[in-house]
């Protein structure tokens, strides 16, 4: 029944999410990059891992952008089989290339090895205490125990916080959810 229930939930986020209005989705998107570069700031983020946006997903790449030009190394997921991610850095949009399931990833042949200060976390739900609801896959469930020192941003807009998730024992919280209502 559990398994239902997220599908239901994902199907549903999904479809709310895409027909959101893409005006809209660039205001509530510029809204939340505000409220992550303050985050940024205050934690004094030197070294950021991020989810590069597909679709209808919240738009990071202006922040993305940005923190490169602050001198902030900021990585993204190649997305590999078996749940596994290897990280590369990110050196603006024009330096990606396809990967798998539709994704784009950094170009580069030499993963990076190290730690995070911070995490930004897709996924298409959310609670307010950090229960996360992603794509079923199972990448950020695997991957963010791999990194227990780093500060965990979940990104979503705020239609996708929702009052309680259906969570099993391998899913993953994070510390905070940024949905650019402040």
């Amino acid at each position: 029944m559990l398994q239902a229930d997220k599908k239901a939930l994902r199907q549903r986020m999904l479809a709310q999410r895409d027909g959101c209005d893409p005006t809209e989705r660039t205001t509530r998107s510029t809204r939340i990059i505000t409220e992550l570069e303050a985050l940024m700031e205050e934690r004094k983020v030197k070294v950021l891992h991020s989810f590069l946006p597909m679709g209808s997903e919240v738009d990071l790449f202006p922040l993305l952008d940005r923190a490169v030009a602050k001198g902030i190394a900021v990585y993204a997921p190649k997305t590999l089989k078996d749940r596994a991610l290897e990280h590369y850095r990110y050196n603006g949009e024009e330096h990606l290339i396809p990967g798998v399931f539709g994704t784009r990833h950094p170009a580069g042949n030499e993963p990076y090895t190290g730690t995070f200060d911070t995490i930004l976390v897709p996924g298409l739900a959310f609670t307010a205490a950090g229960d996360r609801l992603g794509y079923g896959a199972g990448y950020y469930d695997t991957f963010l125990p791999q990194h227990p020192e780093a500060f965990t941003v979940g990104v979503c807009f705020p239609f996708q916080v929702v009052d309680a998730l259906p969570v099993e024992p391998h899913d993953r919280a994070v510390h905070r959810v940024i949905t650019g209502t402040g």
